[in-house]
Order: C-alpha cells, then sequence, then structure tokens
C-alpha cells in the first residue's frame, strides 16, 4: 500500500444526531480527517442497502452510517432497522469479496462532536490499513448484491424483520432472533446467486455446467437457479451446442 494513499469515504448522517455532531465538531474547531464526504439524510434508517453498493461501484474506500444512540432516534426504531439493514449488507459484501469492515456503523449525538471526529479519524486509519478499494473484477458481484436489496422478496424480509420478531408470521408464529437470521441469510444468498447467474448470462450464452465452473456450485444448484429465471422471464434457452443446451439473459 502506498504511504501517501489518502482514502475516499462516503458518510450517511442522520439530520437530528450525527449531522449536528459533525457541526458540533466544527463549531468547537475539532480536528478531523478530511476524507469523508457527507450526504445528510433525515434518519439513518433512511439509507437504502442499495446506497452502499453504489458508493463502492462509484470507488470510495469506505463508507460510513451514522445515526441517533440506540434509544434516542427521532423515528423511534430506524436507528434499529438500520443496524438490522447494515448487518445484512455487510454479509453480501463478504459474498462478493469485499472486506466489511470497509463498511462501519456507528451513533453520534447531537452533543458529541469530539466522538464524531474520533469516530472519522479512526475509520479512515483502518480503510487506510486496508488500503485502496479496487472494484475491478468486483463490478459483477457488486451489481448483482445491488440487484439483490432491490428485489421485493429482499425488502419485504427487511421491512418487516422487526414486526417478525414482535407479532410473528400471518398465523400469529413469533419467530426467534436465529430463525430470523437463517431465513434472511438464505434468502440473499439465494437472490444474489440468481441475480449473478443473470449478470454472467448477459454477456455471452453459456451451459448450466460452464456457469456453475464460474460461480463455483454444483451444476445441480445452478439448474435451480436457471429454472427460476426462466420461469420470471429473466434467462431463456439460446440454443444447443450438440446435446448441450445453452441459456442467455432475456
Amino acid at each position: 500500500m502506498a504511504s501517501n494513499f489518502e482514502p475516499k469515504i462516503l458518510a450517511f448522517s442522520c439530520n437530528w444526531c450525527s449531522y449536528a455532531g459533525a457541526d458540533m465538531a466544527g463549531v468547537s474547531r475539532i480536528q478531523y480527517p478530511p476524507n469523508i464526504r457527507i450526504i445528510r439524510l433525515m434518519c439513518s434508517g433512511r439509507v437504502d442497502p442499495v446506497f452502499i453498493f453504489q458508493s463502492f461501484l462509484c470507488a470510495f474506500d469506505g463508507v460510513l452510517v451514522l445515526g441517533c444512540h440506540p434509544g434516542d432516534c427521532h423515528y423511534l426504531v430506524g436507528n434499529y432497522h438500520t443496524e438490522k439493514k447494515m448487518n445484512r449488507v455487510r454479509k453480501l459484501l463478504e459474498i462478493v469479496g469485499i472486506e466489511p469492515e470497509r463498511l462501519l456503523l456507528d451513533w453520534v449525538s447531537a452533543a458529541e462532536g469530539a466522538r464524531f471526529a474520533q469516530i472519522v479519524s479512526s475509520f479512515t486509519e483502518k480503510v487506510k490499513d486496508l488500503g485502496p478499494f479496487r472494484k475491478d473484477g468486483l463490478e459483477q458481484g457488486l451489481e448483482a448484491a445491488k440487484a439483490t436489496v432491490q428485489s421485493e422478496r429482499i425488502r419485504w424480509l427487511l421491512g418487516k424483520e422487526l414486526d417478525l420478531l414482535q407479532e410473528g408470521n400471518v398465523f400469529g408464529e413469533k419467530l426467534s432472533s436465529s430463525e430470523i437470521d437463517l431465513l434472511i441469510d438464505t434468502a440473499l444468498k439465494d437472490e444474489y446467486l440468481k441475480n449473478l447467474v443473470s449478470l454472467i448470462l448477459e454477456e455471452k450464452p453459456l451451459s448450466c455446467k460452464e456457469i456453475a465452473s464460474l460461480v463455483g456450485l454444483s451444476p445441480m444448484a445452478i439448474s435451480s437457479y436457471l429454472i427460476d429465471l426462466e420461469e420470471s422471464g429473466e434467462v431463456s434457452l439460446h440454443g444447443f451446442e450438440g446435446k448441450t443446451p445453452k441459456y442467455i439473459a432475456g
């Protein structure tokens, strides 16, 4: 890593606490690294997971999400949803092949200018240690991850996570945290792999075995994804090479 590397960091800050904390740091003339670019939102709960993957597609080296302390959210449970969503995003980052440490979620109150500066300084140093983010070879995975968190299935699960914990499903059955984690993590991986297969087939027609080799799964597993993608109209049979069927996106 070059010793003069200065990371580009995108920060999402809630209006009521962390953005005000940044203002407090400025008013108090507390020094912190100038590496961050801040986007203000009304609540950290409005940080869509799509924003995170798009940030890395735009070649930011790290992403910082700052909200109100738990229990102090202006919208009651906004930061609860933030924490749950960012935990899922970290898992997807790992699947794509990106260090999850490049994403940090933390809490800052309006009066904590010094804490804001400390978090920015600490995160900047961590990203420096990780080195520059190089998206070469990861674009397809990032696009698949972005499509995953945009899917109706995943948006519904992430939006209903609190309800499933507190109120249960349509039958009144409450799910444990571990059951919900397994449910959502399995859905994330399935949707990601389906989207990745679809993106791979946008480039050229491939057989099930060829796709399996690229993705690192068994042909049987890829076959089940192809069936789902064919049913949804995202993938179609392109033709045959000998007796081997080849598929293409669209």
